[in-house]
């Protein structure tokens, strides 16, 4: 499974690279849904690691000492996170780029 979450974080600029239209969208879309994944979908503990990880750039082991949980904990929470948000993001891009065909055959 692709991992678009890894993408979208760790590259601001994952759907800039092209000028595309289509990838505009489809990095507006992404930007617009991600927060609302995490705020709906995943727990307040999956939410809090993914963030400190991926936004804060702590490590797991920092994160474990910073809410006293162990470092394996940690690390399920993430991996967890990542595959609810990944799975979610997949179906969307998925949506969004159907949608955007039907919209151009339209045109």
């Amino acid at each position: 499974m692709k991992d678009f979450l890894e993408e979208c974080i760790a590259d601001r600029d994952f759907f800039e690279n092209d000028s595309d239209d289509e990838q505009k969208i489809l990095s507006k879309a992404l930007s617009r849904v991600l927060p609302k994944i995490i705020e709906n979908e995943l727990t307040p503990r999956q939410s809090i690691c993914l963030r400190l990880f991926y936004v804060h750039g702590k490590t797991q082991t920092e994160i474990a000492r910073e809410l006293k949980l162990s470092q394996p904990t940690v690390s399920r929470h993430i991996n967890t996170a990542r595959a609810i948000v990944n799975k979610i993001l997949g179906y969307c891009l998925y949506s969004v780029k159907k949608a955007n065909e039907q919209w151009l055959k339209i045109e």
